[in-house]
Protein backbone atom coordinates (compact mmCIF):
# COMPACT_ATOMS: atom_id res chain seq x y z
CA UNK A 1 0.00 0.00 0.00
CA UNK A 2 1.34 3.43 -0.93
CA UNK A 3 1.74 5.82 2.28
CA UNK A 4 -0.35 8.33 -0.05
CA UNK A 5 -3.34 5.91 -0.32
CA UNK A 6 -2.79 5.47 3.29
CA UNK A 7 -2.63 8.94 4.34
CA UNK A 8 -6.15 9.50 2.16
CA UNK A 9 -7.97 6.76 3.98
CA UNK A 10 -6.92 8.93 6.82
CA UNK A 11 -8.35 11.50 5.85
CA UNK A 12 -11.44 9.64 4.78
CA UNK A 13 -11.59 8.92 8.43
CA UNK A 14 -11.38 12.51 9.67
CA UNK A 15 -13.66 13.15 6.98
CA UNK A 16 -16.25 10.97 8.24
CA UNK A 17 -15.86 11.90 11.87
CA UNK A 18 -16.89 15.21 10.83
CA UNK A 19 -19.69 14.55 8.80
CA UNK A 20 -21.08 12.46 11.74
CA UNK A 21 -20.46 15.79 14.42
CA UNK A 22 -21.79 18.47 12.13
CA UNK A 23 -24.89 16.33 11.32
CA UNK A 24 -25.37 15.63 15.32
CA UNK A 25 -25.00 19.22 15.69
CA UNK A 26 -27.43 20.29 12.98
CA UNK A 27 -30.03 17.63 14.68
CA UNK A 28 -29.75 18.97 17.77
CA UNK A 29 -29.66 22.60 17.12
CA UNK A 30 -33.07 21.75 14.82
CA UNK A 31 -34.91 19.29 17.75
CA UNK A 32 -34.87 16.86 15.12
CA UNK A 33 -32.23 13.99 14.70
CA UNK A 34 -33.74 13.26 10.85
CA UNK A 35 -33.65 16.14 8.86
CA UNK A 36 -29.96 15.71 8.61
CA UNK A 37 -30.08 12.86 6.70
CA UNK A 38 -32.21 14.83 3.94
CA UNK A 39 -30.11 17.67 4.00
CA UNK A 40 -27.09 15.54 3.50
CA UNK A 41 -28.45 13.59 1.00
CA UNK A 42 -29.80 16.55 -1.24
CA UNK A 43 -26.27 18.13 -0.25
CA UNK A 44 -24.78 14.89 -1.75
CA UNK A 45 -26.59 15.03 -4.68
CA UNK A 46 -25.76 18.55 -5.96
CA UNK A 47 -22.35 17.66 -4.93
CA UNK A 48 -22.17 14.65 -6.68
CA UNK A 49 -23.95 15.95 -9.60
CA UNK A 50 -21.13 18.75 -9.88
CA UNK A 51 -18.43 16.34 -9.63
CA UNK A 52 -19.89 14.22 -12.69
CA UNK A 53 -20.40 17.57 -14.46
CA UNK A 54 -16.76 18.43 -14.13
CA UNK A 55 -15.06 14.71 -14.49
CA UNK A 56 -16.74 14.48 -17.73
CA UNK A 57 -16.77 11.08 -17.67
CA UNK A 58 -19.62 9.88 -20.28
CA UNK A 59 -22.32 8.30 -18.79
CA UNK A 60 -22.55 4.64 -19.14
CA UNK A 61 -24.89 2.96 -22.03
CA UNK A 62 -28.21 2.61 -20.91
CA UNK A 63 -27.94 -1.65 -21.75
CA UNK A 64 -24.94 -1.49 -19.73
CA UNK A 65 -27.50 0.38 -16.60
CA UNK A 66 -30.14 -1.66 -17.32
CA UNK A 67 -27.91 -5.27 -17.30
CA UNK A 68 -26.88 -4.44 -13.46
CA UNK A 69 -29.21 -5.85 -11.03
CA UNK A 70 -31.79 -3.89 -9.43
CA UNK A 71 -30.96 -4.31 -5.72
CA UNK A 72 -27.25 -3.09 -6.58
CA UNK A 73 -29.36 0.65 -7.61
CA UNK A 74 -31.32 0.62 -4.27
CA UNK A 75 -28.47 -1.00 -1.72
CA UNK A 76 -26.45 1.89 -1.82
CA UNK A 77 -28.70 4.66 -1.00
CA UNK A 78 -30.65 2.53 1.46
CA UNK A 79 -27.87 1.69 2.96
CA UNK A 80 -26.40 5.07 3.25
CA UNK A 81 -29.54 6.54 4.71
CA UNK A 82 -29.97 4.07 6.93
CA UNK A 83 -26.07 4.40 8.29
CA UNK A 84 -26.12 8.35 8.38
CA UNK A 85 -29.04 8.16 10.20
CA UNK A 86 -27.89 5.64 12.85
CA UNK A 87 -24.66 7.90 13.44
CA UNK A 88 -27.05 11.02 13.79
CA UNK A 89 -29.03 9.31 16.04
CA UNK A 90 -26.32 7.68 18.38
CA UNK A 91 -23.68 10.24 18.04
CA UNK A 92 -25.16 12.07 21.22
CA UNK A 93 -25.58 9.11 22.89
CA UNK A 94 -22.14 7.50 22.20
CA UNK A 95 -19.75 10.18 21.90
CA UNK A 96 -17.62 10.04 19.02
CA UNK A 97 -14.60 7.58 20.27
CA UNK A 98 -17.13 5.14 20.79
CA UNK A 99 -19.57 5.44 18.00
CA UNK A 100 -16.44 5.74 15.05
CA UNK A 101 -14.91 2.62 17.20
CA UNK A 102 -18.00 0.58 17.16
CA UNK A 103 -18.51 1.07 13.41
CA UNK A 104 -14.99 0.76 12.18
CA UNK A 105 -15.26 -2.24 14.16
CA UNK A 106 -17.90 -3.52 12.40
CA UNK A 107 -17.01 -2.43 8.91
CA UNK A 108 -13.67 -4.86 9.79
CA UNK A 109 -15.49 -7.38 11.14
CA UNK A 110 -18.00 -7.51 8.36
CA UNK A 111 -15.44 -6.79 5.14
CA UNK A 112 -13.12 -9.22 6.43
CA UNK A 113 -16.10 -11.64 5.83
CA UNK A 114 -16.68 -9.89 2.72
CA UNK A 115 -13.10 -10.83 1.78
CA UNK A 116 -12.80 -14.67 3.01
CA UNK A 117 -16.44 -15.39 1.21
CA UNK A 118 -15.68 -13.26 -1.59
CA UNK A 119 -19.18 -11.46 -1.11
CA UNK A 120 -20.20 -8.28 -2.87
CA UNK A 121 -17.97 -8.86 -5.22
CA UNK A 122 -14.79 -8.12 -3.47
CA UNK A 123 -11.76 -10.28 -4.39
CA UNK A 124 -11.24 -13.74 -2.57
CA UNK A 125 -8.66 -13.22 0.61
CA UNK A 126 -9.12 -15.71 3.26
CA UNK A 127 -9.82 -15.10 6.96
CA UNK A 128 -6.37 -15.88 8.25
CA UNK A 129 -5.24 -16.32 11.54
CA UNK A 130 -3.28 -12.54 11.75
CA UNK A 131 -6.70 -11.30 10.67
CA UNK A 132 -8.53 -13.25 13.39
CA UNK A 133 -5.89 -11.92 15.93
CA UNK A 134 -6.58 -8.55 14.07
CA UNK A 135 -10.08 -8.39 14.69
CA UNK A 136 -9.96 -9.35 18.31
CA UNK A 137 -7.36 -6.84 18.73
CA UNK A 138 -9.72 -4.25 17.56
CA UNK A 139 -12.73 -5.49 19.26
CA UNK A 140 -10.44 -4.82 22.72
CA UNK A 141 -9.58 -1.99 21.55
CA UNK A 142 -13.14 -0.40 21.01
CA UNK A 143 -14.03 -2.28 23.95
CA UNK A 144 -11.47 0.33 26.11
CA UNK A 145 -12.73 3.21 24.41
CA UNK A 146 -16.57 2.51 24.84
CA UNK A 147 -15.60 1.66 28.35
CA UNK A 148 -17.81 -1.84 27.69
Amino acid sequence: MSMLFGFLALLCGVVLTSQIGSNALLGKLLGDSYIPAAVNMIIGVVTTSALLLIVHKPLPAATTAAAVPWWIWIAGGALGTIYLTGNILLAPKLGAGALVGLVVTGQLLFAVLCDHFGWLGFAQHSATAWRAVGCLLLIGGVALIAKF
